[in-house]
């Protein structure tokens, strides 16, 4: 396999899932999403962590108080970059196989065995 397509270690990973039949996980349904990055549990149920940000003073009843103010952070999961990610090895392996079905049927070799055009969709995720 050339370079451009992957070399050896793409050579490898389409052998391995056409011997298992199975397609690059592309991350079917994946959409990101906004959690907490800590939660604790207890009797009442899970909590997302909080941390104190700033303190401010504000009069309460006629009363100066100090009122720590807090926060909750959060990161997105799975990450668009990881759903890119694993989008584009799809893309990448869905080149590599067409470039082994193209060389298996130029080359002839398999005299018992019909190559059909069959092949997996381009892009599963725009459909």
């Amino acid at each position: 396999m050339p370079d451009a397509l992957g070399g050896k270690r793409m050579a490898i990973r389409v052998a391995e899932l056409a011997r298992a039949g199975l397609t690059p996980d592309w991350m079917p349904g994946a959409v990101p999403r906004c959690v907490p990055v800590e939660t604790r549990r207890n009797q009442h149920g899970e909590r997302a962590r909080t941390e104190v940000v700033g303190v401010e003073r504000v009069q309460y009843r006629g009363r100066w108080r100090t009122v720590e103010i807090l926060a909750c952070p959060v990161t997105w999961w799975p990450h668009p970059e990881r759903i890119a990610g694993a989008r584009r090895a799809y893309d990448d392996w869905w080149l590599a196989l067409g470039w082994v079905r193209e060389g298996l049927v130029d080359g002839g070799m398999l005299r018992e065995v019909e190559v059909t055009a069959a092949m997996p969709k381009v892009k599963p995720w725009q459909c």
